[in-house]
Protein backbone atom coordinates (compact mmCIF):
# COMPACT_ATOMS: atom_id res chain seq x y z
CA UNK A 1 0.00 0.00 0.00
CA UNK A 2 2.87 2.40 0.74
CA UNK A 3 4.34 1.74 -2.73
CA UNK A 4 0.99 2.54 -4.40
CA UNK A 5 0.70 5.72 -2.32
CA UNK A 6 4.16 6.94 -3.37
CA UNK A 7 3.51 6.09 -7.02
CA UNK A 8 0.23 8.03 -6.89
CA UNK A 9 1.97 11.15 -5.56
CA UNK A 10 4.74 10.96 -8.20
CA UNK A 11 2.30 10.41 -11.06
CA UNK A 12 0.08 13.30 -9.99
CA UNK A 13 3.04 15.65 -9.77
CA UNK A 14 4.47 14.48 -13.09
CA UNK A 15 1.28 14.76 -15.12
CA UNK A 16 1.12 18.51 -14.65
CA UNK A 17 -2.36 18.77 -13.17
CA UNK A 18 -3.06 22.42 -12.50
CA UNK A 19 -3.95 24.46 -9.47
CA UNK A 20 -6.71 27.03 -9.62
CA UNK A 21 -6.11 28.98 -6.44
CA UNK A 22 -8.85 31.51 -7.12
CA UNK A 23 -11.70 29.06 -6.58
CA UNK A 24 -12.14 28.01 -2.95
CA UNK A 25 -14.92 26.53 -0.89
CA UNK A 26 -15.31 26.28 2.87
CA UNK A 27 -15.06 22.80 4.38
CA UNK A 28 -14.09 21.23 1.05
CA UNK A 29 -10.67 19.88 2.00
CA UNK A 30 -9.79 16.83 4.13
CA UNK A 31 -10.20 17.40 7.84
CA UNK A 32 -12.60 19.39 10.01
CA UNK A 33 -11.23 22.91 9.31
CA UNK A 34 -12.53 25.40 6.74
CA UNK A 35 -9.50 25.82 4.46
CA UNK A 36 -6.31 24.64 6.16
CA UNK A 37 -5.17 20.99 6.27
CA UNK A 38 -5.10 18.97 9.47
CA UNK A 39 -3.44 15.90 10.93
CA UNK A 40 -4.64 13.91 13.93
CA UNK A 41 -3.12 11.68 16.58
CA UNK A 42 -5.72 9.06 15.72
CA UNK A 43 -7.63 7.83 12.73
CA UNK A 44 -10.76 9.83 11.97
CA UNK A 45 -13.87 8.30 13.51
CA UNK A 46 -15.62 8.16 10.13
CA UNK A 47 -14.96 5.96 7.14
CA UNK A 48 -16.12 8.61 4.64
CA UNK A 49 -17.12 12.28 4.80
CA UNK A 50 -19.11 13.73 1.94
CA UNK A 51 -21.30 16.76 1.49
CA UNK A 52 -22.29 19.86 -0.40
CA UNK A 53 -21.47 23.51 0.26
CA UNK A 54 -21.97 27.00 -1.04
CA UNK A 55 -20.03 30.22 -0.52
CA UNK A 56 -20.66 33.81 -1.59
CA UNK A 57 -18.21 35.55 -3.94
CA UNK A 58 -17.46 39.28 -4.08
CA UNK A 59 -19.82 39.78 -1.17
CA UNK A 60 -22.86 38.94 -3.36
CA UNK A 61 -25.88 37.11 -2.00
CA UNK A 62 -27.25 36.11 -5.39
CA UNK A 63 -27.03 32.30 -5.41
CA UNK A 64 -26.04 32.40 -9.08
CA UNK A 65 -22.80 34.16 -8.06
CA UNK A 66 -21.90 31.70 -5.33
CA UNK A 67 -19.18 29.07 -5.42
CA UNK A 68 -20.93 25.72 -5.17
CA UNK A 69 -19.58 22.25 -4.92
CA UNK A 70 -19.50 18.75 -3.51
CA UNK A 71 -16.68 16.85 -1.87
CA UNK A 72 -15.67 13.62 -0.20
CA UNK A 73 -12.69 12.37 1.80
CA UNK A 74 -11.51 9.07 3.28
CA UNK A 75 -8.48 7.39 4.82
CA UNK A 76 -6.80 5.03 2.35
CA UNK A 77 -4.48 3.67 5.05
CA UNK A 78 -3.94 4.44 8.72
CA UNK A 79 -1.81 7.51 7.87
CA UNK A 80 -2.74 8.34 4.28
CA UNK A 81 -5.83 10.46 3.55
CA UNK A 82 -7.35 11.31 0.21
CA UNK A 83 -9.89 14.01 -0.61
CA UNK A 84 -11.75 14.98 -3.77
CA UNK A 85 -13.77 18.13 -4.42
CA UNK A 86 -15.71 19.46 -7.39
CA UNK A 87 -16.30 23.21 -7.29
CA UNK A 88 -18.16 25.49 -9.68
CA UNK A 89 -17.09 29.11 -9.59
CA UNK A 90 -19.86 31.65 -9.21
CA UNK A 91 -17.93 34.05 -11.46
CA UNK A 92 -18.01 31.61 -14.38
CA UNK A 93 -20.83 29.08 -14.37
CA UNK A 94 -19.21 27.27 -17.31
CA UNK A 95 -16.00 26.59 -15.41
CA UNK A 96 -15.64 23.78 -12.85
CA UNK A 97 -12.69 22.60 -10.81
CA UNK A 98 -12.06 19.01 -9.82
CA UNK A 99 -9.40 18.99 -7.11
CA UNK A 100 -7.47 16.22 -5.43
CA UNK A 101 -6.06 16.57 -1.92
CA UNK A 102 -3.42 14.22 -0.50
CA UNK A 103 -2.26 14.06 3.13
CA UNK A 104 0.13 11.77 4.94
CA UNK A 105 0.78 11.56 8.67
CA UNK A 106 4.51 11.04 9.20
CA UNK A 107 4.64 10.39 12.95
CA UNK A 108 3.02 11.02 16.31
CA UNK A 109 4.80 11.93 19.53
CA UNK A 110 2.91 12.40 22.76
CA UNK A 111 0.02 14.74 21.97
CA UNK A 112 1.58 15.98 18.71
CA UNK A 113 1.30 14.67 15.14
CA UNK A 114 3.38 15.67 12.11
CA UNK A 115 1.91 15.55 8.60
CA UNK A 116 2.72 16.55 5.03
CA UNK A 117 0.65 16.77 1.87
CA UNK A 118 -0.39 18.41 -1.35
CA UNK A 119 -3.73 20.20 -1.68
CA UNK A 120 -5.64 21.68 -4.64
CA UNK A 121 -4.23 19.43 -7.36
CA UNK A 122 -6.96 20.39 -9.79
CA UNK A 123 -8.01 20.59 -13.41
CA UNK A 124 -10.57 23.02 -14.85
CA UNK A 125 -12.80 22.66 -17.84
CA UNK A 126 -11.14 25.68 -19.49
CA UNK A 127 -7.49 24.80 -18.86
CA UNK A 128 -5.79 23.93 -22.15
CA UNK A 129 -2.71 26.16 -22.42
CA UNK A 130 0.44 24.09 -21.63
CA UNK A 131 2.28 27.22 -20.48
CA UNK A 132 -0.54 27.96 -18.05
CA UNK A 133 -0.35 24.37 -16.80
CA UNK A 134 3.39 24.61 -16.21
CA UNK A 135 3.00 27.88 -14.31
CA UNK A 136 0.26 26.50 -12.10
CA UNK A 137 2.10 23.31 -11.22
CA UNK A 138 4.88 25.47 -9.75
CA UNK A 139 2.38 26.82 -7.23
CA UNK A 140 0.89 23.58 -5.94
CA UNK A 141 -0.08 23.76 -2.27
CA UNK A 142 2.66 21.74 -0.63
CA UNK A 143 2.67 21.91 3.16
CA UNK A 144 3.94 20.48 6.41
CA UNK A 145 2.10 20.90 9.69
CA UNK A 146 2.13 20.11 13.40
CA UNK A 147 -1.11 19.11 15.11
CA UNK A 148 -1.67 19.04 18.85
CA UNK A 149 -4.70 17.85 20.78
CA UNK A 150 -5.46 18.72 24.40
CA UNK A 151 -8.47 17.74 26.50
CA UNK A 152 -9.68 19.64 29.54
CA UNK A 153 -12.92 19.11 31.39
CA UNK A 154 -15.53 18.30 28.70
CA UNK A 155 -13.71 20.22 25.96
CA UNK A 156 -11.15 19.20 23.38
CA UNK A 157 -8.86 21.78 21.75
CA UNK A 158 -6.98 21.00 18.54
CA UNK A 159 -4.21 23.27 17.29
CA UNK A 160 -2.77 23.18 13.77
CA UNK A 161 0.38 25.05 12.76
CA UNK A 162 2.11 24.66 9.41
CA UNK A 163 3.99 26.17 6.51
CA UNK A 164 3.16 25.75 2.85
CA UNK A 165 3.31 27.05 -0.68
CA UNK A 166 0.64 27.77 -3.28
CA UNK A 167 -2.59 28.81 -1.60
CA UNK A 168 -0.86 28.89 1.81
CA UNK A 169 2.17 30.82 0.55
CA UNK A 170 2.48 34.60 0.55
CA UNK A 171 6.19 34.59 1.34
CA UNK A 172 5.27 35.84 4.82
CA UNK A 173 3.69 39.00 3.43
CA UNK A 174 6.23 39.70 0.67
CA UNK A 175 4.77 40.65 -2.75
CA UNK A 176 5.85 41.93 -6.13
CA UNK A 177 4.26 45.17 -7.39
CA UNK A 178 2.78 45.05 -10.89
CA UNK A 179 2.38 48.53 -12.47
CA UNK A 180 1.95 47.33 -16.05
CA UNK A 181 -1.82 47.12 -15.79
CA UNK A 182 -4.04 50.19 -15.82
CA UNK A 183 -1.97 53.39 -15.61
CA UNK A 184 -1.89 54.73 -12.06
CA UNK A 185 -2.93 51.39 -10.54
CA UNK A 186 -0.55 49.11 -8.63
CA UNK A 187 -1.32 45.42 -8.16
CA UNK A 188 0.26 43.34 -5.40
CA UNK A 189 1.14 39.83 -6.58
CA UNK A 190 2.54 37.15 -4.28
CA UNK A 191 6.03 36.08 -5.31
CA UNK A 192 6.38 32.83 -7.24
CA UNK A 193 6.92 29.70 -5.16
CA UNK A 194 6.47 31.80 -2.03
CA UNK A 195 6.12 30.14 1.35
CA UNK A 196 3.79 31.19 4.13
CA UNK A 197 2.34 29.88 7.35
CA UNK A 198 -1.14 28.88 8.44
CA UNK A 199 -2.67 28.41 11.87
CA UNK A 200 -5.93 26.94 13.09
CA UNK A 201 -7.83 26.29 16.30
CA UNK A 202 -10.77 23.91 16.68
CA UNK A 203 -12.66 23.75 19.99
CA UNK A 204 -15.00 20.81 20.47
CA UNK A 205 -17.48 21.62 23.26
CA UNK A 206 -19.94 19.67 25.36
CA UNK A 207 -22.86 21.49 23.75
CA UNK A 208 -25.02 18.81 22.07
CA UNK A 209 -22.56 16.23 23.42
CA UNK A 210 -24.92 13.36 22.58
CA UNK A 211 -24.45 14.28 18.87
CA UNK A 212 -20.67 14.68 19.02
CA UNK A 213 -20.49 18.25 20.32
CA UNK A 214 -20.61 21.73 18.79
CA UNK A 215 -17.31 22.84 17.15
CA UNK A 216 -15.94 26.37 16.90
CA UNK A 217 -13.25 27.10 14.30
CA UNK A 218 -10.78 29.96 13.89
CA UNK A 219 -7.98 29.92 11.32
CA UNK A 220 -5.48 31.87 9.27
CA UNK A 221 -5.10 30.12 5.92
CA UNK A 222 -2.22 32.15 4.47
CA UNK A 223 -4.60 34.66 2.87
CA UNK A 224 -7.10 35.70 5.50
CA UNK A 225 -8.83 34.99 8.78
CA UNK A 226 -11.74 32.54 8.74
CA UNK A 227 -14.19 31.62 11.47
CA UNK A 228 -16.87 28.98 11.48
CA UNK A 229 -19.21 26.71 13.41
CA UNK A 230 -20.04 23.03 12.88
CA UNK A 231 -23.52 22.32 14.20
CA UNK A 232 -24.39 18.61 14.69
CA UNK A 233 -27.94 17.79 13.62
CA UNK A 234 -27.38 14.11 14.44
CA UNK A 235 -24.32 12.02 15.01
CA UNK A 236 -23.91 11.61 11.24
CA UNK A 237 -25.14 14.95 9.83
CA UNK A 238 -23.56 18.35 10.48
CA UNK A 239 -24.45 21.81 9.22
CA UNK A 240 -21.46 24.11 8.68
CA UNK A 241 -21.40 27.90 8.74
CA UNK A 242 -18.39 30.08 8.16
CA UNK A 243 -17.06 33.54 7.33
CA UNK A 244 -13.99 33.85 5.10
CA UNK A 245 -11.49 36.74 5.04
CA UNK A 246 -13.01 38.47 8.04
CA UNK A 247 -10.24 41.06 7.93
CA UNK A 248 -11.81 42.41 4.70
CA UNK A 249 -15.35 42.81 6.05
CA UNK A 250 -15.17 46.62 5.64
CA UNK A 251 -14.90 46.02 1.88
CA UNK A 252 -17.98 43.79 1.66
CA UNK A 253 -19.50 43.99 -1.85
CA UNK A 254 -16.44 45.55 -3.49
CA UNK A 255 -14.65 43.92 -6.39
CA UNK A 256 -11.25 43.12 -4.91
CA UNK A 257 -8.95 40.18 -4.17
CA UNK A 258 -9.87 37.91 -1.27
CA UNK A 259 -13.29 39.43 -0.54
CA UNK A 260 -15.14 38.47 2.64
CA UNK A 261 -17.68 35.74 2.18
CA UNK A 262 -20.35 33.73 3.92
CA UNK A 263 -20.62 30.01 3.35
CA UNK A 264 -22.63 27.06 4.56
CA UNK A 265 -22.75 23.37 3.90
CA UNK A 266 -24.10 20.00 4.90
CA UNK A 267 -21.85 17.04 5.82
CA UNK A 268 -22.60 13.35 6.15
CA UNK A 269 -20.23 11.14 8.13
CA UNK A 270 -20.27 7.45 7.37
CA UNK A 271 -19.24 5.67 10.61
CA UNK A 272 -16.01 3.69 10.41
CA UNK A 273 -17.30 0.74 12.43
CA UNK A 274 -20.80 -0.66 12.33
CA UNK A 275 -22.47 -3.01 14.75
CA UNK A 276 -21.75 -6.71 14.44
CA UNK A 277 -23.87 -8.97 12.27
CA UNK A 278 -27.49 -8.29 13.11
CA UNK A 279 -30.23 -10.77 13.62
CA UNK A 280 -33.98 -10.41 13.22
CA UNK A 281 -35.87 -11.43 16.32
CA UNK A 282 -39.54 -10.78 16.77
CA UNK A 283 -39.51 -8.11 14.06
CA UNK A 284 -36.76 -6.14 15.87
CA UNK A 285 -33.32 -5.84 14.33
CA UNK A 286 -30.71 -6.34 17.05
CA UNK A 287 -26.99 -6.92 17.08
CA UNK A 288 -25.39 -10.30 17.62
CA UNK A 289 -23.83 -9.19 20.92
CA UNK A 290 -25.47 -10.77 23.97
CA UNK A 291 -25.12 -10.37 27.74
CA UNK A 292 -24.17 -13.13 30.18
CA UNK A 293 -27.89 -13.94 30.45
CA UNK A 294 -28.15 -14.41 26.69
CA UNK A 295 -30.14 -11.22 26.16
CA UNK A 296 -29.43 -9.28 22.95
CA UNK A 297 -27.69 -5.91 23.21
CA UNK A 298 -28.19 -3.13 20.64
CA UNK A 299 -24.80 -1.84 19.49
CA UNK A 300 -24.49 1.75 18.25
CA UNK A 301 -21.02 2.80 17.09
CA UNK A 302 -20.59 6.18 15.41
CA UNK A 303 -18.22 9.10 15.17
CA UNK A 304 -19.07 10.48 18.62
CA UNK A 305 -18.49 7.04 20.12
CA UNK A 306 -15.00 6.89 18.63
CA UNK A 307 -14.22 10.42 19.77
CA UNK A 308 -15.36 9.56 23.30
CA UNK A 309 -13.27 6.39 23.27
CA UNK A 310 -10.17 8.32 22.17
CA UNK A 311 -10.66 10.86 24.96
CA UNK A 312 -11.22 8.08 27.47
CA UNK A 313 -8.03 6.40 26.26
CA UNK A 314 -6.04 9.58 26.92
CA UNK A 315 -7.55 9.84 30.41
CA UNK A 316 -6.74 6.18 31.10
CA UNK A 317 -3.16 6.67 29.93
CA UNK A 318 -2.73 9.62 32.31
CA UNK A 319 -4.32 7.60 35.12
CA UNK A 320 -1.99 4.69 34.37
CA UNK A 321 1.05 6.96 34.54
CA UNK A 322 -0.16 8.38 37.87
CA UNK A 323 -0.89 4.87 39.20
CA UNK A 324 2.57 3.67 38.15
CA UNK A 325 4.19 6.60 39.95
CA UNK A 326 2.05 5.88 43.04
CA UNK A 327 3.01 2.20 42.97
CA UNK A 328 6.69 3.08 42.66
CA UNK A 329 6.36 5.45 45.63
CA UNK A 330 4.62 2.74 47.68
CA UNK A 331 7.33 0.23 46.74
CA UNK A 332 9.98 2.62 48.05
CA UNK A 333 8.01 3.04 51.27
CA UNK A 334 7.74 -0.74 51.64
CA UNK A 335 11.51 -1.09 51.18
CA UNK A 336 12.13 1.52 53.87
CA UNK A 337 9.70 -0.21 56.25
CA UNK A 338 11.40 -3.55 55.58
CA UNK A 339 14.77 -2.01 56.40
CA UNK A 340 13.41 -0.52 59.63
CA UNK A 341 11.80 -3.84 60.51
CA UNK A 342 15.12 -5.59 59.94
CA UNK A 343 16.89 -3.09 62.23
CA UNK A 344 14.25 -3.67 64.93
CA UNK A 345 14.55 -7.43 64.56
CA UNK A 346 18.32 -7.17 64.95
CA UNK A 347 17.86 -4.97 68.04
CA UNK A 348 15.40 -7.42 69.59
CA UNK A 349 17.75 -10.32 68.86
CA UNK A 350 20.63 -8.42 70.49
CA UNK A 351 18.54 -7.66 73.55
CA UNK A 352 17.42 -11.27 73.80
CA UNK A 353 21.00 -12.45 73.54
CA UNK A 354 22.11 -9.96 76.19
CA UNK A 355 19.28 -11.05 78.42
CA UNK A 356 20.18 -14.69 77.88
CA UNK A 357 23.81 -13.98 78.73
CA UNK A 358 22.74 -12.00 81.81
CA UNK A 359 20.48 -14.80 83.00
CA UNK A 360 23.28 -17.33 82.52
CA UNK A 361 25.70 -15.15 84.49
CA UNK A 362 23.20 -14.71 87.33
CA UNK A 363 22.71 -18.47 87.49
CA UNK A 364 26.45 -19.04 87.68
CA UNK A 365 26.82 -16.37 90.37
CA UNK A 366 24.05 -17.96 92.47
CA UNK A 367 25.73 -21.35 92.20
CA UNK A 368 28.98 -19.91 93.61
CA UNK A 369 27.04 -18.09 96.36
CA UNK A 370 25.36 -21.35 97.33
CA UNK A 371 28.72 -23.11 97.58
CA UNK A 372 30.21 -20.24 99.59
CA UNK A 373 27.35 -20.50 102.11
CA UNK A 374 27.99 -24.20 102.62
CA UNK A 375 31.74 -23.62 103.05
CA UNK A 376 31.04 -20.70 105.42
CA UNK A 377 29.01 -22.93 107.77
CA UNK A 378 31.78 -25.55 107.60
CA UNK A 379 34.20 -22.77 108.62
CA UNK A 380 36.19 -23.27 105.44
CA UNK A 381 36.52 -19.51 105.11
CA UNK A 382 39.32 -19.38 102.56
CA UNK A 383 37.46 -21.63 100.11
CA UNK A 384 34.27 -19.70 100.78
CA UNK A 385 36.09 -16.48 99.90
CA UNK A 386 37.19 -18.01 96.57
CA UNK A 387 33.57 -18.90 95.71
CA UNK A 388 32.41 -15.36 96.57
CA UNK A 389 35.04 -13.86 94.26
CA UNK A 390 33.91 -16.21 91.46
CA UNK A 391 30.31 -15.08 91.95
CA UNK A 392 31.36 -11.42 91.70
CA UNK A 393 33.18 -12.17 88.42
CA UNK A 394 29.84 -13.23 86.89
CA UNK A 395 27.84 -10.39 88.46
CA UNK A 396 29.70 -7.55 90.17
CA UNK A 397 26.45 -5.94 91.40
CA UNK A 398 25.32 -8.65 93.84
CA UNK A 399 24.85 -6.98 97.25
CA UNK A 400 24.49 -10.44 98.86
CA UNK A 401 27.97 -11.43 97.63
CA UNK A 402 29.60 -8.34 99.18
CA UNK A 403 27.67 -8.85 102.43
CA UNK A 404 28.82 -12.48 102.68
CA UNK A 405 32.40 -11.57 101.83
CA UNK A 406 32.25 -9.00 104.67
CA UNK A 407 31.09 -11.79 107.03
CA UNK A 408 33.95 -14.05 105.90
CA UNK A 409 36.53 -11.32 106.49
CA UNK A 410 34.95 -10.72 109.91
CA UNK A 411 35.44 -14.41 110.76
CA UNK A 412 39.02 -14.11 109.56
CA UNK A 413 39.34 -11.18 112.02
CA UNK A 414 39.94 -8.72 109.14
CA UNK A 415 37.51 -6.13 110.48
CA UNK A 416 38.51 -3.31 108.10
CA UNK A 417 37.96 -5.45 104.99
CA UNK A 418 34.70 -6.68 106.41
CA UNK A 419 33.55 -3.13 107.01
CA UNK A 420 34.46 -2.12 103.43
CA UNK A 421 32.47 -5.00 101.88
CA UNK A 422 29.45 -4.33 104.11
CA UNK A 423 29.43 -0.68 103.04
CA UNK A 424 29.64 -1.71 99.36
CA UNK A 425 26.66 -4.04 99.86
CA UNK A 426 24.70 -1.21 101.48
CA UNK A 427 25.53 1.17 98.60
CA UNK A 428 24.27 -1.38 96.05
CA UNK A 429 21.14 -2.11 98.08
CA UNK A 430 20.27 0.75 100.48
CA UNK A 431 17.39 -1.37 101.83
CA UNK A 432 19.71 -4.10 103.05
CA UNK A 433 18.72 -3.75 106.75
CA UNK A 434 20.77 -6.76 108.02
CA UNK A 435 23.99 -5.15 106.76
CA UNK A 436 22.99 -1.78 108.22
CA UNK A 437 22.35 -3.40 111.61
CA UNK A 438 25.73 -5.17 111.54
CA UNK A 439 27.54 -1.91 110.79
CA UNK A 440 25.59 -0.11 113.54
CA UNK A 441 26.45 -2.82 116.07
CA UNK A 442 30.08 -2.78 114.99
CA UNK A 443 30.28 0.96 115.49
CA UNK A 444 28.67 0.70 118.95
CA UNK A 445 31.17 -1.98 120.03
CA UNK A 446 34.04 0.16 118.84
CA UNK A 447 32.61 3.09 120.78
CA UNK A 448 32.29 1.07 124.01
CA UNK A 449 35.82 -0.28 123.57
CA UNK A 450 37.14 3.23 123.16
CA UNK A 451 35.29 4.45 126.30
CA UNK A 452 36.52 1.51 128.36
CA UNK A 453 40.11 2.05 127.29
CA UNK A 454 39.87 5.73 128.28
CA UNK A 455 38.48 4.91 131.70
Amino acid sequence: MKILKNILIIVLAATGLALNAQTSLNYSRPGPMMHIPTSSLYNESYLLRLGVAGQSTQGAFDTELWNKGAFLETDITRDFRLGLSAIQSGADANEADISLHIQNRLLTYGETAVGIGVNDISVTSSTTDSTDLEERVKNLSYYMLLSRENSFSDYNLKTYLGIGSGRYGSNFGKFDLDTTTTPGDTLKIAKENSIGFFLGLLLNTNIMADRGGLDFILEWDGVGINAGVKLPLTQEYHINFGFSNIQNLPYLGEDRDNPPGLGFGLDYFLPRVKSSASKQRGGIKVSGVVTEDGLPVRTVIDSSWHKAQERQLLVLRDSLRMSSAEIEHLNRMVEQLEQRNQVLEDSVATMQLARHVSDAQINQALKHLSRSLRLFYNEEFEDALVEINEALEYNPNLALAYARRGSIYYKLNQIDRATINWNIALQIDPGYDEVRNILRALNENRLRSAVSARD
